[in-house]
Formats: structure tokens, C-alpha cells, sequence
């Protein structure tokens, strides 16, 4: 249980405030299909929550090392930009839900795996930056969800021990890392129904941050 006198909680990005997943996977399938690739869907899928190189890892492992990762991220990334040159779109009851933590004093952090250049531009972009105390990026830890370490590193700069405080994840891989971290997950599923062990790792479990917003108001 929870230990909600902490106050403290620490977001995932992608999938969770901005809803850039969808798109990402989009763009990625879309270029297998014009370079004849097949099967990036589901390569893709399990890609969700890791850093580039993890993902790098991934792609290779299922196409082979001679696979032209950089070429194809490169390629994405400006499909990406392109489509999101007025700001990547927020998940339903994103704001509403950093706004009612932010009023009601909560420390809020964010751990994402990707890059903090473009964790910063893309949360200014849409007015979210401000939100946060503490931005732990991909860069900034050597091991790539799921392994624990961004949530020990973002616990560590919140000076919260990590059982006192939670996680909010979407992703398989973000609920083990927040999970193994010692952290209570609140799991709002975004492209992937989550697994029965996924379910079986997370303190709560919503539909929306809506939801999630909902719950805390309750408490």
C-alpha cells in the first residue's frame, strides 16, 4: 500500500501525459512498408518503454546488425516533428491531473527513456514543463527500462525512498522498472491490454488519468 503522506510521484512521458505512441508506432510501420520491412508491429510493441539503444537492440535482434537502425530513426524522427510541429498531443486528463498535484503539493517528477533535449522541448511545447521538480532522461542512466534504475535515480533526486512513493506507467516495461524499483505502479494501459503479470506488479490499475485524478481526490 501506498504510503500517500509522501506525497511524491514520479510520471513515465511517452504514453502516459503525451500521447505519442501511437504515432511513433505509425511512423515506424509506415516505414517498413516503404523499405519492405515486415513485422515492424510487433517489433515496435516491444520496444515500448525502452531507451534508443535498447530499442536499437530490439530491432536488430529481430532484423539482424546489418538492419539500418539509424537510417530508419532518423527518417522517423522527422516524420515525428513534422506531424507534431504544434506540439505532440496530451493524454486525456494530463493537465487536469498535474494541475490537482500541483495545487494540492505534491513533489512530481518524470522518468522517461527518451532523450532529455527532447523531454524538455516537447513537455514547454505543451505547457507541462513547469510541472515538474525532477527530469530523469534515457542519457542519464546507463540501463534502459525495464531495469530499475531511472526510478531509483528519480527517487534518489526527490530524496524519497522509492517504496513511499508511485509510478504511473503504461507500458510493461515501465511497470517492472517502477515495480523492481520498489515503487506502488498506477498502470493506465495505452497501446498493449496489459498481461497478467503486469496487472499483478501494479498498486492500481486505470483507465485514464481522469481516473487517476479521481482516485487521488478520494484519498
Amino acid at each position: 500500500m501506498a504510503s500517500i503522506k509522501s506525497k511524491t510521484i514520479v510520471f513515465d512521458m511517452d504514453g502516459v501525459l503525451l500521447d505519442s505512441e501511437q504515432l511513433i508506432l505509425n511512423i515506424w510501420v509506415l516505414l517498413g512498408e516503404k523499405h519492405h520491412v515486415t513485422g515492424m508491429h510487433d517489433v515496435m510493441l516491444e520496444c515500448l518503454g525502452t531507451n534508443r539503444e535498447e530499442t536499437r537492440r530490439i530491432v536488430e535482434r529481430a532484423y539482424g546488425p546489418e538492419f539500418p537502425y539509424e537510417e530508419f530513426r532518423k527518417e522517423a524522427k522527422e516524420i515525428f516533428q513534422e506531424k507534431t510541429k504544434d506540439g505532440v498531443p496530451l493524454k486525456p486528463g494530463a493537465r487536469e491531473l498535474l494541475q490537482f498535484l500541483k495545487i494540492n503539493g505534491w513533489d512530481i517528477g518524470l522518468a522517461s527513456s527518451t532523450s532529455g533535449d527532447t523531454v524538455r522541448q516537447e513537455l514547454k511545447d505543451v505547457g507541462l514543463l513547469d510541472f515538474f521538480q525532477v527530469i530523469v532522461s534515457g542519457e542519464m542512466v546507463r540501463e534502459s527500462k525495464p531495469h530499475p534504475e531511472i526510478y531509483f535515480k528519480a527517487c534518489e533526486l526527490l530524496e524519497i525512498n522509492p517504496k513511499d512513493a508511485i509510478a504511473v506507467e503504461d507500458s510493461k516495461n515501465g511497470v517492472r522498472s517502477a515495480a523492481m524499483a520498489g515503487m506502488n505502479v498506477i498502470l493506465v494501459p495505452d497501446l498493449v491490454d496489459p498481461d497478467e503479470d503486469t496487472q499483478r506488479l501494479a498498486w492500481k490499475e486505470f483507465k485514464d488519468l481522469f481516473d487517476v485524478r479521481r482516485f487521488f481526490t478520494g484519498l
